[in-house]
């Protein structure tokens, strides 16, 4: 077995703190995925145990379905994009950094938006009565959970961002042999000859 010809080196101390980062903004936003996707699968049968529901809560209660779908949708699509950041953090190649910044940039922006429509923005209960009775298709753990992970995931991306803007980051991503760079998944040039 032929020895390695390129020597591989750890990354840097910010870039293993920013991937674990990342991992953990992941994890927070799969755990709120998590919990809308079992609200959602759960949520006809809520819907039939606590009724009959006045007219204005049956308003309430089609948002909070609607609302849902759409926070399960969306943290699918921002925990996958996580997910492929945290695999490209510790990619020795130039661009890794501004691959990385504009991804978290891009999933603070949607969960920022997603704020809107979360599906909490959709119950606005007359009094504490109707609150309660909307609260049995749509806990309040819930609402804590969302934001929790959205501030959880907003921190841990700024943190990350602001640790691979450190020296040894830029030392990490920018100064190696010629042959360490991560050139892609395939070489192309190589399997066309």
């Amino acid at each position: 077995m032929a020895a390695d010809p390129v020597p591989r080196r750890r990354p840097a101390a910010p870039v293993r703190r920013a991937f674990w980062l990342v991992v953990a903004a992941a994890a927070l936003l799969g755990a709120q995925t998590l919990a809308a996707t079992v609200l959602l699968a759960r949520f006809a049968g809520a819907y039939a145990a606590h009724g009959p529901w006045s007219i204005r809560e049956q308003e309430q209660i089609d948002g909070i379905h609607i609302r849902l779908a759409l926070t399960a949708v969306l943290g699918a699509g921002m925990t996958l994009l996580l997910v492929g950041v945290a695999v490209a953090v510790p990619r020795r190649h130039i661009g890794t950094r501004l691959l990385v910044g504009s991804a978290a940039l891009l999933a603070g922006v949607v969960l920022l938006l997603g704020v809107v429509v979360n599906p909490d923005n959709a119950l606005l209960a007359y009094g504490a009565a109707e609150e309660a009775h909307l609260y049995q298709v749509l806990p309040l753990w819930f609402s804590v959970l969302s934001s929790a992970a959205v501030t959880g995931v907003l921190a841990a991306l700024t943190a990350a961002f602001v640790l691979l803007g450190r020296d040894a980051a830029h030392d990490y991503y920018h100064y190696q042999g010629p042959d360490s760079a991560w050139t892609g998944f395939s070489d192309w040039s190589v399997s066309t000859r």
